[in-house]
């Protein structure tokens, strides 16, 4: 799901620690740098809140 980067959002995920990015996902295999369910990490690794305009949320994401 692709979602605008608000102000409004960067505070909220900033003060409820917002976790969204394959590293924190349960599903993602470190030692290989991909998704354990073979969907594609680049839209989702290393997002910075601060930096972008839009993030795309992964509707597998479960956190580890």
């Amino acid at each position: 799901m692709i979602t605008l980067v608000s102000e409004r959002l960067r505070h909220e995920a900033e003060r409820l620690a917002l976790r969204f990015c394959c590293e924190d996902c349960a599903h993602y295999a470190e030692d290989r740098g991909a998704c354990g369910n073979g969907y594609p990490v680049e839209p989702h690794r290393g997002i910075v809140l601060s930096e972008v305009e839009q993030v795309t949320f992964c509707k597998e994401f479960e956190l580890a």
